[in-house]
């Protein structure tokens, strides 16, 4: 690699918090010797002394180890003073415990204990990219089991056939775009894809960039893409588990070259399902080259509980703190041709290989009977930022045990005000719905009944709301409010309105169920939204199935209870209707409460 790049990743790090005085530290170096090649290193060395300035820790010296110092022009003359600028031929070498050297071009003489440019820039990226923001991360959630992960590097050479069929994704894309329908000849052949699909498969995914730097994929719900909520989708997920595995990392766990039901993830969630074990897999990849910065993103974002597993994918990069699944050598009993996709990353079969690998690390090192995961090696503490003086730090997680303040947390949020919500359509109200609120009244200290404001039902909304209202005025700790356009609305869950035409379609719900996690919720304080079982209504049992998937990452808990039956038949509105319909008021009786009753009576009793 050229030198000039080697320099380029040393800066990123040092953007990414990480520099050389905590080099220093982190190695126990006291005194240390940087060394230049020649003039063209003098700006490198100046950023270097820069951060020495502000992280006063140690005081290190600078030379050159070709040129003269008396040829280096400062546009201010103390600058050299300062900078400790030491002509090489006066320099006592064991004056200093490390000679780092911002070159790969090695002295002459053997000097003690010297470090050159590739090995500072590789140990760089490891604390950057690895170590520091992967311990930061199990110092949040120190219960969980992290993994990091490598992947099989490309074989060196292929036969002279199999070449002629291996492209660059970018130049497999453009034969493709270039072809006018005519069929190019690739490695995909054999799998059954067609040009079509091997576009789709091999492409880039749209990404939109957040206002804080990070990106997120766009939707895409192609049959081979299958990107929803910003992440592809796993097939083979379970609705009951104990645990989730979270993978993170880039395009080889995004599954490039692979439909989504074809990739590691979803390999492996199948296998998990095959086995018995209650784990769901989550694949909270990007589809990036070289942004490091969007694994972290993404792992700030994660919120996983006790047990769970994250396994992180970073370029290849490993860190000495954690179990690494290193599966280099895993397609070495294997026919190339039929692993590799497009130069540098594998197909499907490739994939499914990889996930058996997985899963015998998992299975072999106990990771699905441990709840808690201990390390081997107690991570170090993070590393402190240059630049930021030690007195400007907040105190309140520097001074106590990361385990004892989350412990902590955890009690406090137990003695928080428990705050429920139901969201229903009442059309009418039922004892059903006042069996719900019964129950719910009990289990908290305030309880909202969100009433759907869209006047798509038998009964306007002015009619049911007020039916709410009277079927709850004796439980004082009842408020009872309009949904608005906001939650189960034409807007955020339009399907709802049309539910009898459409139980056998998969109807989406996510946007309504994040809105209320994200934005209602919190404005109410809300932590516990309670729903009724669904038995008879494949739409409202898809929207129950969702919020108990969602809403606890967002630390609401879902609670879902059997509804009541009357005479062994289930209450419901739709039954209510069907009586009014007949005029069958008797039956009503037994169905609403008195106050359902009253108002029924009075409007349509004739």
């Amino acid at each position: 690699m050229n030198e000039d790049l080697f320099i380029i990743r040393l800066r990123d790090c040092f953007t990414a918090g990480y520099t050389f005085p905590q080099f220093c530290i982190d190695n126990n170096i006291k005194k240390p010797l940087f060394v230049a090649l020649d003039e063209r290193r003098v700006d490198f060395l100046w950023e270097i002394f820069v951060q020495f300035k502000y992280d006063k820790r140690i005081t290190p010296r600078f030379t050159l180890l070709n040129g003269k110092i008396s040829s280096i022009c400062f546009a201010f003359p103390n600058i050299l003073r300062d900078l400790n600028f030491e002509n090489p031929a006066t320099i006592n070498l064991n004056d200093f415990d490390r000679i780092i050297f911002l070159t790969n071009i090695k002295s002459e003489d053997k000097l003690p204990k010297e470090v050159y440019l590739e090995e500072l820039t590789n140990y760089f990226i490891i604390r950057t990219y690895a170590d520091i923001p992967l311990i930061n991360f199990t110092n949040n959630f120190p219960e969980i089991k992290l993994i990091t992960m490598t992947f099989p590097p490309p074989p060196p050479s292929y036969d002279s056939e199999f070449a002629k069929l291996i492209f660059e994704r970018h130049k497999l894309m453009e034969k493709i775009r270039l072809s006018k329908g005519k069929h190019i000849p690739n490695t995909f052949d054999k799998l059954g894809y067609n040009n079509n699909e091997v576009y789709r498969l091999i492409s880039t995914p749209q990404v939109k960039t957040h206002l804080d730097g990070s990106t997120e994929m766009e939707d895409n719900e192609d049959n081979l893409v299958g990107i929803k909520n910003g992440k592809r989708k796993t097939a083979y997920q379970p609705y009951d588990y104990d645990n989730k595995i979270y993978f993170v990392g880039g395009c080889h766990v995004y599954g490039i070259n692979a439909p989504f039901d074809k990739n590691i993830p979803s390999y492996l969630q199948k296998m998990l399902n095959e086995n018995g074990l209650p784990y769901r897999v989550e694949n909270e990849s990007q589809f990036f080259a070289g942004r490091h910065q969007d694994i972290f993103y993404t792992l700030m974002n994660l919120k996983p509980d006790p047990g769970d597993i994250v396994i992180v994918e970073i370029s290849n990069i490993m860190s000495s703190q954690f179990p690494c699944v290193n599966i280099n050598d895993a397609f070495k009993n294997y026919d190339y041709r039929k692993i590799w996709g497009t130069l540098g990353h594998s197909n499907e079969i490739g994939y499914k290989i990889l996930a058996k690998h997985f899963f015998q690390f998992l299975t072999q090192n106990n990771f699905f009977k441990d709840v808690k995961f201990n390390y081997s090696t107690p991570p170090p503490p993070p590393a402190r930022r240059y630049g930021i003086p030690k007195e400007n730090f907040l105190p309140s997680t520097k001074l106590f045990n990361v385990a004892e303040l989350e412990a902590h947390k955890k009690k406090l949020r137990e003695l928080r005000l428990k705050v429920g919500c139901i969201v229903m359509n009442a059309n009418p109200f039922t004892r059903g719905h006042e069996y719900l609120v019964e129950y719910a009244v009990s289990r908290v200290q305030k309880l909202f009944v969100m009433v759907v404001s869209e006047d798509k039902s038998e009964f306007s909304f002015a009619d049911r709301f007020e039916l709410v209202k009277r079927g709850t005025k004796q439980f004082p700790n009842v408020e009872v409010i309009p949904s608005e356009k906001f939650v189960i609305s034409q807007q955020t869950f339009s399907g709802y309105f049309n539910k009898e035409n459409l139980q056998d379609v998969t109807i989406d719900s996510t946007d309504d169920v994040k809105i209320f996690a994200e934005e209602i919720a919190p404005s109410l304080g809300v932590n516990v939204r309670f729903v009724g079982e669904e038995p008879e209504d494949t739409v409202t049992r898809r929207y129950n199935e969702t919020m108990k998937n969602f809403l606890p990452l967002y630390n609401i808990n879902f609670c879902e209870i059997p509804r009541r039956e009357i005479d062994g038949e289930i209450i419901s509105a739709k039954t209510v209707r069907a009586a009014l319909k007949a005029g069958d008021f008797d039956k009503i009786k037994k169905l609403v409460p008195a106050t359902t009753y009253e108002f029924l009576r009075e409007k349509y009793f004739k």
